[in-house]
């Protein structure tokens, strides 16, 4: 390790570092303008020089690669001169009027705070020879806009979104003078395939490319956005989970950034455009402030009673449901995410759309509830519960825990409802994501969590194969991760039924039958092993049952499975041995894979081809199920599925109750051994629930066959629900209990990587709205479990205590990049990959499970003739209440659309925006057509997000047989022009 000295100190620095590289280290700043982390080195804006040597010499140290015995001065006479000049040059065409006569004590950017740094008065804008660049012309956009006289020309934005999103969407046009930052090739950054992920934004050293919102909200305000307290926090999506930092002011949001961190972050720095630029539905006028009891409970003699309507009127509303709202008339969609509704009106007009001036829920939706006090609402939530378990037992009681919700949060709910009622009728979204992944892991492995990191994938795969996830959309920073991991020389092979953007990009696109998984992986394995590329020794080693999955595959040849998918076998050969060549090969797949009749089968044909091959339990050959939510992956390990205590120990084990029972303070008796109930299942005919408590969780909207999930709904006995809004479940509800957003609370997540990060509360919640733990927590103590916690961190000292794998985890040693578990003790340092040895079985062999391939619950025929799949949008997420409820987010995707290819299109007599029903054996929807080659011909793509045409109203309520998980993947359907005109 050479060393050199900077300043008078002594450092020692890695091998090939540069410069700039060393001072950062050391905390020692040297100011930089094209420079940014992460960017491939520009070294074209020379504020960086140093002086080197004691001779006078200046060198850029962005560029300048450390030599042993460097002596390197930062502030020299020669380098503040020369950055003295770089700055009075970028000053000639910048607008700097307001750091004359005193201004200068306020600058707003990192740009102008080095002009006053370095003491550089601007010359008036009336002096110059030459102009300012012109401000942008264009309309502007809900999201973002842009001030391009604030341009200095350093392409940090440019070289962002071409080499850390991989979109390039921005680029330099014209020479000399006349040089500017351009989008696309005609300015419609739409065109362009722009994402609105933000990163110019975030790299833009003069704001010349900024935030709408915080800069309608700053008005009037001198002060710069970088004075306001910033808050260390998680992004409330996808299971990426990215660092993000609130910026507060009066206990709003002001906006989200990213630090630019350059460690073991998920993010390092970028976000998405949920991320960036979705964080206003925490302040809605939706917000639930207060808790509300439905209008009938009334209290007699210091008991609640019913006495209102009984029947199905009882639960009834002000509101069409689920199904007749699919069928009424709806706007037409935009051909594309353009947004551009708004752009023909003022900017001051378009932000009258903001989260201040407009509501999602109906206001009718309140009629049936009163404000009630939380006295009152919790002692109705104990009385019922209480009440409904004593006379119906612990079958009859359930909860659906959330995914959004903290770590803590989710301990402490599966544990009232264990400890206190006996019921491990506990389950939470997984059920309608990875529960398929879940049981087929457990099944072969024992474990349910990804093997390996994001950021090896990144850094590390020699061949990336993705099964069934549209990471560009759904999890955007990952997807660019693997776009960047393509550029490095990774060999992509995406198996897809659409033509998703990483389909495009791949270097193999193995575009199967919806549902045909199985039949793929299975030849891809039987031309692995007639090739002899299996490897010979990880099996002999590492795994058995091996030869029962050799015989298995034995019949499925790259014909036969041409036959099945459609992917021709000479693709599905070379797919193969790509795979099996690595050397090192990841494994990505999402919910394309897990949501079918067969999704366990197809998880663990695709676990046979991962073990077969040896590419698991080393740096480059990660196994990742890409999880959908922001915590779906620690709601899990925190026991909020059916057959776990936390940490994934079984409910059945005696000694596992033994433990939880003494921790938990209750007799060992008092807890059930017996799973408990699925979420798919809690809903069907002859459930024994009678009462339901539901945080943060939208079932009527996510549930498959939502006419009977909403009838169901309004059957049962009691409903409590904790949420954010009055969302499309809450409405029924007995008792609704006002919760906090993510920003408002502090708590633990754990993203797909399996990497614990922490929290802050930066805001405080609206009106009397509660933390979920502090709810939970009263909660507890009013049913009569003793709960004494006084903060999340509390919590987290018992979850310790009772979860092996999170032994070593503290608040303190979670700040920053947080640990991947399992940490076993406080002075591990986490475990960035798994089965590095051994897996986590009694043997500590992985067990292979041949599977067949058997047909999708559903297939088209001559009435339903096209194949429907479901999914999720870049602009949105899960069942809408947080995007639908973000201006800029809504704005990109106002409407319900069907995907279709504009062949099929041209068939039906339809066109872009048009209005169409489809129509499956169970229900109808209209919704708009949007064209698009994304699809196949005779397949068709509708988001679950919109309410108003509900996807699940068509899919199917059959129930894969091990994890029941809905089959919401492949469903058939027919497609006829609406005959209803378009609401204005």
């Amino acid at each position: 390790m050479p060393s050199l000295t900077i300043n008078g100190r002594v450092l020692e620095v890695a091998q090939g570092a540069t410069i700039l590289e060393a001072a950062r280290s050391a905390g020692i700043e040297i100011p930089t303008l094209c420079w940014y982390p992460k960017l491939p080195v520009a070294g074209n804006c020379r504020i960086c020089v140093v002086s080197v040597d004691g001779q006078g010499k200046l060198v850029p140290a962005c560029a300048t690669k450390v030599t042993e015995g460097m002596q390197v001065a930062t502030e020299s006479e020669a380098a503040v001169q020369a950055r003295r000049g770089v700055l009075q040059f970028l000053l000639a065409r910048y607008p700097a009027d307001h750091l004359l006569d005193g201004g200068n004590a306020k600058p707003q950017n990192v740009f102008e705070a080095y002009v006053v740094r370095y003491g550089v008065r601007p010359v008036p804008a009336r002096q110059r020879l030459l102009g300012l660049r012109r401000g942008d012309e264009r309309p502007g956009d809900p999201m973002i806009s842009h001030d391009m006289s604030r341009c200095i020309l350093c392409t940090r934005c440019v070289r962002a979104c071409e080499d850390i999103q991989v979109v390039g969407v921005l680029d330099v046009a014209y020479r000399g003078e006349h040089a500017q930052i351009v989008v696309g090739a005609d300015g419609d950054p739409d065109k362009a395939g722009c994402t609105w992920c933000g990163e110019c934004v975030r790299v833009c050293p003069t704001d010349a490319i900024y935030e709408v919102l915080p800069r309608q909200r700053l008005a009037g305000r001198e002060a710069a956005v970088a004075a306001d307290p910033v808050v260390q926090s998680v992004c409330p999506y996808c299971g990426v989970g990215c660092r993000i930092e609130l910026h507060v002011e009066n206990n709003w949001i002001l906006k989200v950034d990213s630090p630019s961190i350059e460690g073991e972050t998920p993010n390092q720095g970028s976000t998405c455009v949920k991320g960036r630029f979705g964080y206003d539905f925490v302040q809605h006028r939706d917000r639930l402030t207060a808790p509300l009891i439905r209008k009938g409970w009334v209290k007699r003699q210091g008991r609640w009673v019913w006495e209102g309507p009984s029947g199905p009127e009882r639960r009834s509303g002000p509101w069409q449901t689920i199904e007749g709202e699919g069928q009424q008339p709806k706007p037409k969609a935009p051909p594309r995410a353009t947004g551009k509704r708004l752009k023909d009106l003022p900017l001051l007009e378009r932000l009258a759309a903001d989260i201040r001036d407009r509501a999602a829920t109906p206001p009718q939706w309140y009629e049936p509830f009163r404000e009630a006090t939380w006295e009152e609402a919790l002692e109705l939530v104990a009385q019922e519960l209480n009440r409904l378990h004593q006379e119906h037992g612990s079958d009859a009681v359930a909860v659906f825990q959330s995914a959004k919700c903290s770590n803590e949060e989710n301990y402490l709910l599966q544990r009232l409802f264990r400890a206190w009622f006996g019921t491990n009728n506990v389950d939470h979204c997984t059920r309608l994501c990875h529960s398929t992944s879940v049981s087929a892991m457990q099944a072969a492995l024992n474990t349910a969590a990804a093997s390996g990191s994001m950021r090896e994938v990144e850094e590390a795969s020699d061949v990336i194969f993705i099964a069934g996830a549209n990471t560009t959309e759904t999890h955007p920073v990952f997807g660019a991760a693997i776009k960047r991991a393509q550029r490095r020389g990774a060999f992509l092979i995406v198996a897809d039924p659409r033509r998703i953007e990483l389909a495009r990009r791949a270097d193999l696109h193995l575009q199967m039958q919806p549902g045909t998984d199985v039949a793929l992986f299975n030849a891809m394995l039987n031309h692995i092993l007639a090739s002899g590329l299996e490897d010979r020794d990880f099996i002999a080693r590492r795994t058995k049952n091996f030869e029962a999955v050799r015989r298995a595959v034995a019949p499925y040849t790259p014909e036969r499975a041409q036959a099945i998918t459609g992917v021709p076998a000479g693709l599905i050969r070379q797919a193969a041995e790509r795979y099996a060549r690595g050397p090192n090969t990841s494994t990505i797949w999402a919910m394309g894979l897990t949501q079918h009749l067969t999704g366990h089968d197809m998880v663990t044909a695709l676990l046979n081809l991962i073990l077969a091959t040896g590419m698991i339990g080393r740096w480059g050959a990660a196994m990742m199920p890409v999880r959908g939510q922001n915590n779906v992956q620690g709601a899990s390990d925190m026991g909020a599925i059916p057959f776990v205590y936390p940490d994934y120990q079984p409910v059945s084990d005696p000694a596992a109750r033994e433990k939880f029972a003494r921790v938990w303070g209750v007799e060992p008796e008092r807890m059930s051994l017996k799973p408990g109930l699925k979420v798919t299942e809690m809903s069907r005919p002859g459930s024994p629930i009678r009462a339901l408590y539901i945080m943060g969780e939208n079932p009527i909207i996510s549930d498959p066959d939502i006419a009977h999930a909403e009838a169901w709904f309004q059957s049962i006995d009691f409903l409590a629900v904790q949420d954010l809004f009055l969302t499309e479940t809450a409405r029924y509800a007995d008792v609704v209990l006002p919760g906090a957003s993510f920003a408002e609370k502090t708590g633990t997540y754990v993203n797909t990587e399996r990497r614990i990060q922490l929290a802050h509360q930066a805001i405080t919640p609206p009106g009397q709205a509660k933390a979920d733990w502090q709810i939970i927590v009263e909660l507890s103590n009013r049913i009569g479990l003793p709960t004494t916690f006084r903060s999340p961190e509390e919590v987290m000292e018992e979850i310790r205590r009772v979860a092996p794998s999170w032994a070593g985890v503290t608040y303190a040693r979670l700040e920053g990049a947080g640990l991947q578990y399992p940490v076993p003790s406080e002075n591990h340092p986490g475990t960035p990959f798994l089965f590095a040895d051994r897996f986590p079985t009694e043997d500590g062999r992985a067990t292979f499970h041949p599977v067949e391939y058997t047909d999708p619950a559903e297939l088209p025929d001559e009435e339903y003739p096209f194949v429907m799949s479901t999914g999720r949008q870049l602009y949105h997420w899960h069942t809408g209440t947080m995007t639908r409820r973000s201006t800029g987010l809504d704005a990109r995707e106002p409407t319900a659309i069907v995907e279709m290819h504009p062949d099929d299109a041209a068939e039906l007599g339809v066109s872009d925006g048009d209005l169409v029903r489809l129509t499956s054996r169970r229900n109808s929807v209209i919704t708009s057509v949007r064209l698009s080659d994304r699809v196949a011909r005779r397949q068709v793509f509708v988001p679950f997000h919109f309410r108003e045409a509900a996807a699940n109203l068509l899919t199917s309520p059959v129930l894969e047989p091990h994890a029941k998980m809905a089959a919401l993947k492949v469903c058939a359907v027919r497609i006829e022009p609406a005959q209803v005109p378009a609401a204005v």
